[in-house]
């Protein structure tokens, strides 16, 4: 059960990154800048999670556009927030340029860039190691 919920994460975060990189090549760049992060406290009886978020701001057609709070990795795991602050300010500093993709037929729609080649290489990995796990468990499971 575990590796199946795992294989399915592994098939969101190539969804994601497909929809990235179809916005990187159809859509229009832009220089953009960060202008707001924050970290997303989640406290249960059994566990806290952190999350990082950003605001960014980017001209298109000489309009300034605004998008956000965008929650960025996702699958990167905080154990404390003071780690979670810390990485924002050490990758996503207020003030720093980013490359912004956004849809020419509806300007307010946005994408951030793809941070290369490394940004699919987890997903891959994180898939083929979950469908591993399901291939394990069901020849288990037959014998």
């Amino acid at each position: 059960m575990v590796a199946g919920l795992a294989a399915l994460m592994g098939l969101f975060f190539l969804y994601n990154f497909r929809q990235a990189l179809v916005a990187q090549k159809t859509w229009i760049r832009a220089a953009g800048r960060v202008t707001e992060t924050k970290v997303i406290t989640y406290r249960s009886r059994r566990s806290t999670s952190h999350s990082t978020f950003i605001s960014y701001s980017y001209a298109a057609g000489g309009t300034i556009y605004g998008a956000g709070p965008l929650e960025i990795n996702k699958s990167k795991p905080y154990f404390s927030e003071s780690s979670a602050e810390e990485d924002l300010q050490d990758n996503f500093p207020e003030g720093k340029s980013l490359d912004v993709y956004y849809n020419p037929s509806n300007p307010y729609e946005s994408r951030l860039g793809l941070p290369g080649f490394s940004g699919l290489v987890a997903p891959i990995l994180f898939f083929l190691f979950s469908a591993g796990l399901v291939s394990l468990a069901l020849r288990l499971r037959g014998e």
